[in-house]
């Protein structure tokens, strides 16, 4: 009787076994349920007020979804001028640059592994206005000789302005505090130069107002030089003092210069500056006489004092010279002094 007992144990064994294995094979397999929630994302920009060429950052606060994971929700940014951009993966925030006034609404959109978007929304306003740079800033000199300072003038600047940068066109700039009235600067060859101003408060830096081209030529016209005649030319005492005027269109004139040589019945003189010697010959006077440089007056006049002057035939040498070394056409005044 054993042996039957476990044959049939053996058989109700392999009916269980089987009915299970056939339960297996047949039962349907029960689907996940559909993902078919959105999204979520909230926003907030830093600045919303700003001049052109000044940027705002747009920072995730929260962005969740119930089955996809943060990292895989994309995040679509409208910057409202129509620029766009994506904040993908574990990016938390976008900076975006306006560049021309108006009022820009910015605008997310979340979508999901399975296709689901919804709007993100604002902690705060979503809208940037943007308007242009203030300030009043003009260039004094349109033309200004190489050598000589080109200058900008600023003014109206706001008081949360925390740096002024004067960008001068040829590679170079200078900054200065929002206080600041006047900038100069030296240029070094001739072209024209496009000047720019731009103001930096905590929104960034500004795109700047040009204001204007600067033309800097080199100064190539030599100064013009006249000597003024006395009222009574033939006296000596006339001639004590020797003065003129001077001319120039360019950097102005820098500098006079004046010799003196006098005849005497035969004899020649030549003067030092202090005193007058008698020379063997012309050519030794011209030769020995000094130059006397002065500079002129800021009414563009020159003067030379003469002293020791006696009777005889005056001859006067001047010529000027400006800035750039332009020099003027040497002149002589011939003169007798009779009384």
């Amino acid at each position: 009787m054993r042996p039957l007992r476990h044959r049939a144990l053996s058989a109700l064994i392999t009916v269980v076994t089987g009915a299970m294995s056939a339960l297996a094979v047949g039962a349907p397999a029960r689907a996940d349920d559909p993902d078919v929630t959105a999204p979520v994302g909230r926003y907030q920009l830093d600045f919303t007020k700003l001049w052109d060429g000044q940027s705002a950052t747009l920072t995730a606060l929260e962005v969740s979804d119930d089955v996809t994971a943060q990292a895989d929700i994309r995040q679509y940014i409208d910057w409202g001028d129509g620029d766009f951009s994506y904040l993908d993966g574990d990016e938390k925030s976008e900076r975006h640059q306006f560049y021309n006034p108006g009022t820009y609404t910015v605008t997310v959109r979340l979508t999901d592994r399975a296709g689901n978007s919804s709007s993100g929304v604002f902690a705060g306003t979503a809208a940037v206005t943007v308007v242009r740079m203030p300030g009043t800033f003009k260039i004094a000199k349109k033309e200004v000789y190489v050598g000589d300072p080109a200058i900008v003038t600023l003014a109206g600047i706001p008081s949360d302005v925390t740096k002024v940068r004067v960008w001068w066109g040829d590679g170079t700039d200078t900054t200065v505090s929002r206080t600041t009235t006047q900038v100069k600067h030296y240029y070094t060859s001739q072209t024209s130069w496009y000047v720019r101003v731009m103001l930096t408060n905590a929104a960034g830096e500004a795109y700047g107002q040009e204001i204007g081209p600067i033309n800097t030529p080199f100064d190539e016209i030599p100064p013009q030089i006249s000597l003024t005649r006395p009222k009574k030319p033939t006296y000596v005492s006339s001639w004590r003092t020797v003065g003129g005027k001077v001319y120039d269109r360019g950097r102005g004139t820098t500098a006079v210069g004046t010799a003196f040589i006098q005849q005497r019945g035969s004899s020649w003189y030549y003067y030092t500056g202090k005193k007058w010697i008698k020379a063997k010959t012309l050519n030794q006077a011209l030769s020995k006489a000094r130059t006397i440089t002065v500079r002129p007056t800021a009414k563009n006049t020159w003067q030379v004092k003469i002293k020791g002057l006696k009777k005889g035939t005056l001859y006067a040498f001047y010529a000027a010279v400006d800035k750039d070394g332009n020099q003027s056409e040497a002149k002589v005044k011939k003169q007798k002094l009779t009384r």
